[in-house]
């Protein structure tokens, strides 16, 4: 990797491990602090919890019925012309 490309990487890899470190240990003084950025951020992209109860449909569906299927042979060996090994 050229040396132009690895200064970007380390400083964004930097940045990840830092932002990650100062989301995870950040308090407040009280908890109804609700004017934190960073805690705005991660409980807005959760998902709010849902719960819908439908009752069961149930719905009848025909009966399966097997045919008997004769598969017919597409070649016949006999067409081929083949015939034995020639005897010595």
């Amino acid at each position: 990797m050229r040396s132009w490309m690895r200064w970007p990487a380390w400083v964004c890899i930097c940045l990840l491990l830092w932002t990650l470190a100062v989301e995870s240990t950040h308090i407040h003084a009280s908890q109804s602090d609700s004017t934190c950025t960073i805690c705005l951020a991660a409980h807005t992209a959760s998902p709010a919890p849902t719960s819908i109860d439908t009752a069961p449909v149930f719905a009848t569906v025909g009966l399966a019925q097997e045919e008997t299927i004769i598969a017919k042979a597409r070649l016949d060996f006999s067409d081929l012309g083949i015939r034995g090994p020639p005897v010595l």
